[in-house]
């Protein structure tokens, strides 16, 4: 694996951190910026589908109340236009259908717009942070979880607050000036209903606000209980052994107890606010048909100038409402779930005071450090310490030369620190303590670009064919150069004995070779090309002994002129190399 270019650990503690160690990695309203003509063309659709079933519905019912009076008072009248209402009717059933055909349509394209645009977004701002935070992120499950899931949860944002508001608004805005506009009332009457409905919109919004804490609460205890199931489920074999499963999941079961209780207190206030909300409505109906009678006089009922007909389509189009702005008081979570899920992310993606401050020197695309020395290298290790966060073993207190040409052997104990020292230099882990010099000046200060590569514990073997898993050391290499590199780890003979030759797929993580194999391929992408430095952890881990002093002498060689660090647990007569043995040590922090 190729390093980038690497942290300068020695920053002073007084120096400023970075501007955007706090500025917010995304808002909501970035939201609308990927695809923000298709949301306005679904908001459009959206809006001609709710009017347009509201208006089917207002002049279904005068239509039919009309031409039922137009017969009483004119039989065999021809009086009453039936054709106009008819194909109004004909027109909005069909504009209704096809504006919610349109608005799925347009709003899902823009919905997998979105999420792709966000993903990208993210994932890029996370191979962007440091390696060290990049490492505590994707290698923590409950964190790769949140980053998954509060990805997809955001469109709920436009989905269910911004878009559903926006056409109830509106749709309410229209029905409150026609029935200000049709119906003879009088000013107290509409002041009444007007109230009537502007508390039908303001129920969900104050729901919705208040949900925001409810909508916290509950992500946080649904992420609690997943992470104390985990954690039993990963040894369940050992525990249903024991006789210890009950024991070890009652964590787990409080906080499903506590997730539902949650979960049917909110299902209780979602009902509550549906419910007050068609109350406002009914209320508003009541408050016409009262004003309506307080109008007309029982003998002339019919010749007060009250258009019967229009109040029932008044009626209607109050009944008909309730399917647009109800569902606001259904997703009141919606805002909350939506805020919590931008600021975990920001969250995930922001380094923490103390690890900004750790890495408040690291450079940037734009900054160069230093040059690599074009001659001879030599590295001196002073004191280092370094550890894996949490860990309780580590590399402590390490002293060592290392001179090109002549191999670096890291030996010693499992837990002593051997992988956590090479992650170290190669940028992965801080440096607690001590310092790491390159020819006198700081090993973190240089460019080391592609002149750095690492050999980890976990191999970074793709679901392609073998020559492009080899080519992510170096694009341009021919085949020529990828048989070399092969027949130095001594893959040669397996490659010709394949069918497929380069072309071979590897599987995904590798699953089509063995793991011998994996670390060589992976070894051999390294060997493509010369780098000043090379660290390798257990390259030799499943060779018999033939391959594997046959692959150390490829190595040595290709190396001769560069530093060299090699973690083994073998003992074999490796040549002139110097050897370096670590000891287990404690951290007590």
């Amino acid at each position: 694996m190729t390093k980038p270019t690497l942290p300068n650990t020695t920053s002073s503690s007084n120096q400023k951190l970075p501007s955007t160690a706090h500025s917010p990695v995304f808002r909501l309203r970035d939201m609308f910026k990927p695809s923000f003509d298709l949301w306005v063309i679904s908001w459009i659709l959206g809006l001609v589908t709710a009017l347009s079933m509201i208006t089917l519905l207002m002049v279904s019912g005068w239509f039919i109340t009309g031409a039922a009076l137009a017969g009483m008072i004119a039989v065999g009248s021809h009086s009453f236009n039936y054709m106009l209402p008819a194909g109004i009717i004909r027109m909005l059933a069909m504009a209704r259908t096809a504006g919610r055909y349109g608005e799925l349509m347009v709003s899902h394209n823009a919905v997998f717009d979105l999420l792709k645009t966000l993903r990208l977004r993210f994932f890029n701002r996370l191979a962007a942070l440091p390696l060290v935070q990049q490492r505590n992120t994707l290698h923590a499950s409950q964190y790769m979880h949140r980053l998954v899931s509060d990805i997809d949860k955001l469109d709920e944002f436009i989905l269910r607050v911004i878009s559903p508001w926006l056409i109830a608004s509106v749709s309410l805005l229209l029905l409150a000036g026609f029935i200000g506009w049709a119906l003879p009332l009088s000013a107290t009457s509409k002041t009444i209903i007007y109230l009537l409905l502007l508390s039908a919109l303001l129920l969900p919004l104050m729901a919705s606000l208040k949900g925001i804490q409810s909508a916290k609460r509950l992500s946080q205890v649904s992420e609690s209980r997943r992470q104390k199931l985990l954690a039993p489920l990963a040894i369940i074999t050992q525990l249903l052994l024991w006789q210890q499963w009950q024991a070890q999941t009652k964590s787990y079961i409080a906080q499903d107890d506590r997730l539902q209780a949650l979960e049917w207190s909110a299902q209780k206030l979602r009902s509550s606010y549906m419910l007050l909300i068609q109350w406002f409505f009914y209320a508003a109906v009541l408050v016409v048909l009262f004003s309506i009678y307080q109008l007309t006089d029982s003998s002339t009922s019919l010749t007060t100038g009250v258009d019967v007909p229009l109040v029932l389509a008044v009626t209607l189009g109050l009944l008909g409402i309730q399917e647009i702005v109800v569902p606001l008081g259904q997703h009141y979570l919606a805002l909350g779930n939506s805020i919590s899920a931008k600021d975990r992310l920001n969250a995930l993606l922001q380094p923490s005071v103390s690890e900004a401050q750790a890495n408040s020197t690291i450079p940037t695309d734009t900054e160069t450090g230093l040059a690599l020395p074009t001659g001879p290298l030599h590295a001196n290790l002073t004191h280092v310490s370094a550890k894996i966060p949490g860990a309780l073993v580590g590399a402590k207190e390490v002293s060592v030369r290392i001179d090109s040409g002549t191999p670096l052997i890291i030996k010693g104990p499992s837990g002593c620190g051997k992988s956590t020292l090479l992650q170290a230099l190669a940028g992965e882990l801080p440096v607690q303590s001590g310092e790491v010099k390159l020819n006198e000046q700081d090993w973190f200060a240089y460019n080391w670009q592609d002149q750095l590569g690492y050999l980890g514990q976990q191999l970074d073997i793709f679901d392609q064919t073998l020559a492009a898993n080899l080519r992510l050391g170096k694009p341009q290499a021919t085949e020529a150069e990828l048989l070399s590199a092969l027949d130095k780890v001594g893959l040669l003979t397996w490659l010709q004995a394949q069918p497929q030759g380069l072309q071979t797929p590897l599987g995904e993580y590798g699953a089509a070779i063995s793991g011998g194999q994996a670390r060589r391929v992976a070894l051999a992408r390294l060997l493509l090309k010369p780098r000043r430095v090379l660290l390798l952890d257990e390259p030799f881990a499943g060779l018999d002994n033939e391959t594997r002093e046959r692959v150390w002498d490829s190595v040595r060689e290709h190396q001769k002129q560069g530093l060299l660090v090699v973690v083994s647990h073998h003992e074999w007569d490796m040549g002139q190399c110097d050897v370096l043995t670590l000891k287990e040590n404690v951290f007590i922090d």
